[in-house]
């Protein structure tokens, strides 16, 4: 296949055998509430009688008894649920200096429950509770650094508030901190640091560490490749609900490390996952059903778990629903909708999205033909190690399309490509360099 034109469009295998753990969960433990001594509603008893107890004490104005009716009101333990009502004693104890309550107040501004949303408020009072030490303040902020919501982002500030919550010992401060030395955001990369902290969160039984160490396992991050370590790890996590450890057990399952691939496995411990809500997993369950495997093939089904997942923002499902809609399965044939979320999960830096992209443009589907775009999408996917890519580009460049023609480079990245095992770019530098 020497043309651009007679290039087929794939889906690359992106997600099935283990998510981006980070990309998906680094924030999801910033906002939990709290009451004295980290009850719940579950936690708290005889709750009629606690909430007489706290009356009285609140009506005394003291600060614990204010942020536990708050905790009662946002969450509706016994009582119909009333946010506003809810802020207006975390206020009240906030006022006292009561760094529960500062958090609180914190996270209501921070997610816009019963008052308008508002970062710089929500920053403002997790940093009063964060200067008293309270590390689930101290893990929020550091997660507004990390993402810059509020402030500018900055990731080495993060990591300092990581580690003091961490300190403390609080679990899900752990894992995120050793969520940054394995990215190396904010700090210098060191997996066994990473490792360190996922087992100090780990022996707390935070699920998303268990599957953190599966992942390290799994993909030889600082330890030698165990693919049964990363079962066991992965199992440990699903055994808590993590839906991580469900769609990353399914990974395992559906790619057959350690084992013979087992897709009728995967396929359970996928569909755990996507009721969770986890869209890696909606993408990965509905690549079983395009193909058949595990599962009876269904691409209606396939389409709807890809929707699913895209209506999310997940970019394989973006992807895969592109596909769908370029090859008509389980949707009406449409190239201007496989155009449209190729585009959106190629803006997510997605390589099997971008060469997609660049090929659509290159044969002029779904839009007029602009080699220029397609040049500079098929370059992206290259440059994130998509060896087609490499092959595409020779051509383009071979051919003069949308760049000036250039042997040289032609023959530079066929042999790239070639080099990564792909047989057009082999018959392709065969004969330029006849």
């Amino acid at each position: 296949m020497s043309g651009v034109k007679s290039n087929t469009l794939v889906i690359l295998a992106a997600t099935c055998a283990g998510i981006s753990i980070l990309a998906h969960l680094s924030c999801a433990f910033a906002g939990d509430l709290h009451i004295t001594d980290q009850m719940t509603c579950g936690d708290v008893g005889d709750l009629a009688a606690k909430r007489q107890e706290w009356e009285k004490d609140a009506a005394l104005g003291k600060a614990s008894a204010l942020n536990n009716l708050g905790f009662v009101y946002v969450l509706g333990c016994g009582v119909k649920p009333d946010a506003q009502r809810a802020s207006e004693y975390f206020e009240q104890a906030a006022d006292k200096g009561d760094a529960q309550a500062e958090h609180n107040l914190g996270y209501l501004y921070d997610k816009g429950i019963g008052l308008a949303q508002n970062s710089a408020l929500a920053f403002a009072w997790y940093s009063k509770a964060a200067a008293k030490g309270f590390a689930q303040s101290e893990l929020s902020l550091a997660t507004m650094y990390q993402i810059g919501q509020g402030v500018p982002k900055d990731p080495v500030r993060a990591v300092e508030l990581l580690r003091q919550a961490a300190d403390q010992g609080y679990p899900h401060a752990q894992f995120q901190l050793g969520g940054a030395y394995e990215s190396g955001e904010g700090v210098e990369r060191d997996y066994a640091q990473a490792m360190m902290w996922y087992q100090k969160a780990a022996a707390q039984n935070d699920p998303t560490a268990l599957a953190a160490i599966g992942y390290l396992y799994e993909y030889a991050r600082g330890v030698p490749q165990d693919f049964a370590a990363a079962t066991g790890w992965y199992r440990a996590a699903a055994a808590l609900d993590s839906p991580i450890g469900e769609n990353n057990l399914g990974g395992i399952y559906d790619s057959g490390k350690g084992a013979a691939p087992d897709p009728a496995q995967a396929a359970i411990w996928f569909e755990k996952a996507a009721a969770r809500g986890l869209s890696a997993a909606d993408s990965n369950l509905g690549q079983l059903y395009a193909d058949g495997r595990g599962v009876p093939q269904d691409y209606d089904r396939a389409a709807r778990l890809f929707e699913v997942a895209a209506a999310k923002g997940d970019a394989q499902g973006e992807q895969d629903l592109g596909v769908c809609y370029l090859k008509g399965k389980g949707v009406h044939q449409s190239d201007t909708q496989a155009l449209y979320w190729f585009r959106k999960a190629a803006e997510q830096n997605h390589a099997g999205a971008q060469h997609n992209l660049g090929i659509m443009y290159a044969m002029g589907r779904g839009t007029p033909v602009n080699y220029a775009e397609a040049f500079a999408w098929l370059k992206k996917s290259a440059d994130l190690g998509n060896a087609i890519a490499l092959n595409d580009l020779g051509t383009l460049f071979e051919r003069g399309l949308g760049v000036g023609a250039d042997r040289s480079k032609a023959i530079d990245y066929y042999r790239r490509s070639a080099d990564r095992g792909v047989p057009q770019a082999k018959e392709n530098l065969q004969r330029l360099l006849k």
